[in-house]
């Protein structure tokens, strides 16, 4: 019995050991199964990642409505989901609408700023080459082909004009995809936070049908613990964010930048991206403000600098720590 045993320990360490030289030896088809898996699945992850962070707020808004009434009804799930996926969309229409007059606004003075720009870079290189006539006298002197530079001037210009073709064609091909993978991630979120339980229990009975009751009761523990801290972590995390955006507000008040209420609001947002969405923030606000006075924009990089590190080194780790039972250091 005994000697049965190490055998189909021997084979199953055999199989290990080629297994992995087979994957070492074809790590680009391993590579390619994988992104292809990925891109497959794609939907089906953004929804369930999608009905994780909505569940902090079916939960919530469940316990508001059990409140209300002693016992459990069947529609407060529905509601709650309803009620969440609307107060999304609130949210989403509330930055879109906020910042839409202020990059319209930019987008005007732009338009009205770089004209007198370019008359006056116009006049400044008329006037260097007014006080520069070598200059003139030596491009003179060169052997240009100019017949030569027109037709590399075309063939640029039609290669541009194709490459914009095929990358329009892109965008128009990839928006339709974003929208069927946004709807089929929202479908299936709706159908996660509705059959949650039922699904969570169907799990639960796949774990302890594969492995031994110590291992199923420990994989579960993990998994409700795993659980619980990172719905800890995503709460922390919105928390953050919104006393990010309050931070940057009433210094942008006090310091007369102008976009106060959209850079603050639109920055808040974007703290919930880990690392870039601090500096696609600073960037959006930079772009806004140096339209209308490009000394402030620069005091304004400064400015959301400093902010950025509070709020990563001081509130950050306070806030998102006591969420997660960690010290803030």
């Amino acid at each position: 019995m005994e000697i049965g045993k190490n055998w189909r320990r021997l084979l199953s360490l055999l199989v290990i050991v080629v297994l992995i030289y087979w994957a070492v030896n074809n790590m680009l088809m391993i590579q390619s199964f994988v992104n292809a898996l990925i891109s497959a699945f794609q939907p089906f992850i953004f929804g369930a990642s999608f009905a994780f962070i909505l569940n902090l707020l079916v939960k919530r808004i469940e316990n508001w409505l059990m409140k209300w009434q002693k016992e459990y009804k069947s529609w407060f799930r529905i509601l709650a989901i309803i009620s969440s996926f609307m107060f999304v969309i609130l949210i989403l229409f509330f930055l879109v609408f906020l910042v839409i007059p202020d990059l319209e606004r930019t987008v005007t003075s732009f338009i009205e700023v770089v004209p007198n720009q370019v008359s006056v870079i116009i006049q400044w290189v008329n006037h260097f080459f007014d006080n520069n006539t070598e200059i003139i006298q030596f491009v003179q002197n060169l052997d240009i082909d100019l017949n030569s530079i027109q037709q590399e001037l075309i063939n640029y210009a039609q290669t541009f004009a194709t490459n914009t073709l095929g990358n329009i064609v892109s965008f128009i091909t990839g928006a339709v995809n974003s929208v069927v993978t946004i709807f089929i991630a929202i479908v299936f979120a709706f159908f996660l936070l509705t059959n949650k339980e039922k699904i969570i229990r169907q799990l639960k009975k796949v774990i302890y049908s594969i492995w031994s009751l110590k291992w199923a009761n420990y994989l579960i523990n993990v998994g409700q613990k795993a659980n619980e801290i990172f719905s800890n972590f995503v709460g922390g995390a919105i928390i953050e964010a919104f006393i990010l955006g309050i931070l940057v507000y009433i210094g942008m008040l006090i310091f007369s930048f102008p976009f106060n209420l959209s850079i603050s609001v639109v920055t808040g947002a974007l703290a919930l991206i880990p690392i870039s969405g601090a500096i696609i923030g600073g960037v959006i606000g930079f772009i806004l403000i140096s339209v209308v006075n490009f000394k402030q924009a620069v005091l304004f990089i400064v400015f959301i600098v400093i902010i950025q590190q509070i709020e990563g080194n001081i509130i950050y780790p306070r806030v998102v720590g006591n969420k997660v039972g960690l010290p803030s250091i």
